[in-house]
């Protein structure tokens, strides 16, 4: 039962990504602006995370042997991985420019964002537990 699986690990990462969700409306903004720098620092390693995902990906996918099939997905992998190496700082500063500084002031400021997202976190733990009892219940 290859299904159970997935919705287990579906669920898991729905109740996972919830947390992050409530989490700026159950610290408050005052933490926000404490944690500014460090949240600003979390996302400006996604490339690096990105080159170690892919990296164990080619590592996983590369075999002793390598057919077809691992070379149509090998080698745009190792593409991608050289463009993330080469436009690692770049990429950097537009997740900081682009992505980091709008939505911490937007969290920081803006209380209705902050209950928005809490919602939405309620939702997906909802749903995460769903999903949950569902396979304990057919497993």
């Amino acid at each position: 039962m290859d299904w159970i699986k997935i919705a287990s690990i579906v669920s898991i990462s729905l109740q996972f990504i919830s947390f992050w969700f409530a989490a700026p409306e159950v610290l408050g903004s005052e933490w926000l602006q404490k944690a500014e720098a460090i949240i600003r620092k979390g996302i400006k390693t996604i490339p690096t995370i990105l080159m170690f995902i892919l990296g164990a990906i080619i590592g996983v996918i590369t075999p002793k042997t390598l057919d077809e099939f691992n070379l149509k997905i090998l080698i745009p992998l190792v593409l991608i991985l050289i463009l993330i190496l080469i436009l690692s700082k770049k990429i950097q500063k537009i997740l900081d420019e682009k992505i980091s500084v709008p939505l911490l002031n937007k969290l920081i400021i803006n209380q209705n964002f902050r209950f928005s997202l809490l919602k939405t976190a309620a939702i997906l733990f909802t749903l995460g537990f769903i999903l949950q009892i569902i396979t304990i219940i057919y497993s």
